[in-house]
């Protein structure tokens, strides 16, 4: 059985390796050892991008960005195809999308919120693997009559 501290290695390694990619431990499988690529469900800044914009985007642009990890602008090119951005090309100043979409303040405060969370759960798996496994963690000596 996998220890929460190996769990969150797990995770941290993986999210260190491409920002894209989660993998996730589920627990209530029979092997713990288990891991879920959420890579076979849709693309969560994908339908963020859709929802954001009244899902004006078609579905079959969303499946075929989603299929290469990207999101689908909502706004369609010249030649009424919509382009499919990265996950780094989203907010960095550059408009990618024919509508400028990718930088408007809704989904740049998304995406941010999105990339602190992801430095925050890793700077604590990083923290949580720095303590020696034979230091005895403290614990709350209340209502113990202590």
């Amino acid at each position: 059985m996998m220890s929460a501290r190996s769990c969150l290695l797990v995770f941290v390694t993986l999210v260190h390796v491409n920002l894209t990619t989660t993998f996730v431990i589920e627990p209530n499988k029979t092997d713990v050892n288990t891991v879920h690529n959420p890579e076979q469900q849709p693309n969560p800044m994908g339908h963020m991008m859709h929802l954001a914009y009244n899902q004006s985007i078609p579905g079959e642009a969303i499946e075929a960005c989603a299929q290469k990890n990207t999101a689908a602008c909502p706004s369609p090119s010249a030649d009424g195809t919509h382009l499919c951005v990265t996950l780094g090309d989203i907010c960095d100043h550059r408009p990618q999308c024919p509508g400028a979409e990718d930088e408007t303040p809704v989904i740049c405060f998304f995406h941010e919120m999105r990339l602190r969370e992801i430095t925050r759960l890793r700077n604590y798996a990083i923290a949580l693997f720095r303590i020696p496994p034979n230091i005895p963690r403290r614990h709350s000596q209340r209502g113990h009559g202590h």
